[in-house]
């Protein structure tokens, strides 16, 4: 006797057409409210500094409509935070900013479904696709970090800004060891190019 799994209600809605409603930047929005996101962690930093003004503009997409709101965790890798020589924390940061997210659903208090997409980004430079690790490693490192987000709560995992369809290859396929949807988006150059070059159609496919 065989058993039919239950389709996750996102997927079922993306496949029957619907429109879901993404949130927007998080970067700009503490930039706007004076909150700096310099490098090496960007919007990370906030989690540190800020972690009110991000459960606040969480819960502010949220009461505009956002049916998905991204974690900040963007930069919660232990790669990207050995460079500010916070390695170890990248599991209380990944926890961290994946609680304010649940935390401003509670306080939006809005009888509706809102998901909690854990971000991943490029292991390395956004805009630097040629520093990317080797293969093995940024599946083993993206597969980490989708674990991580999955254990600290996230809906679905959010593979954000890849510049190279090899690194967003490898993303998702660690990701989808985890069992959650997983969502793809690209950094591009124009209407035709992702930020390494290769076309956007090369990169759907």
């Amino acid at each position: 006797m065989s058993t039919t799994i239950p389709q996750h209600p996102l997927l079922a809605r993306l496949t029957r057409g619907e429109i879901v409603l993404l949130d927007g930047a998080l970067g700009t929005e503490l930039e706007r409210r004076g909150v700096p996101t310099r490098l090496p962690l960007w919007s990370a930093q906030a989690l540190l500094e800020a972690p009110d003004r991000v459960r606040e503009i969480h819960e502010e997409y949220i009461r505009a409509g956002a049916e998905i709101i991204t974690a900040a965790t963007f930069r919660t890798t232990p790669r990207a935070l050995r460079s500010a020589g916070l390695e170890s924390e990248s599991d209380r940061l990944t926890v961290s900013a994946i609680t304010l997210c649940r935390e401003a659903r509670v306080r939006a208090g809005l009888d509706r479904e809102v998901w909690i997409a854990g971000s991943i980004a490029p292991l390395e430079d956004c805009y630097r696709p040629e520093l990317a690790p080797p293969p093995d490693a940024m599946e083993r490192e993206h597969g980490e970090q989708a674990v991580r987000l999955k254990g600290a709560g996230a809906d679905l995992l959010l593979i954000e800004t890849m510049n190279s369809v090899h690194e967003a290859v490898a993303a998702a396929r660690g990701a989808r060891s985890t069992g959650l949807p997983v969502l793809v988006s690209f950094i591009c150059r124009g209407e035709r190019q992702i930020w390494s070059g290769e076309s956007l159609a090369e990169a759907v496919l």
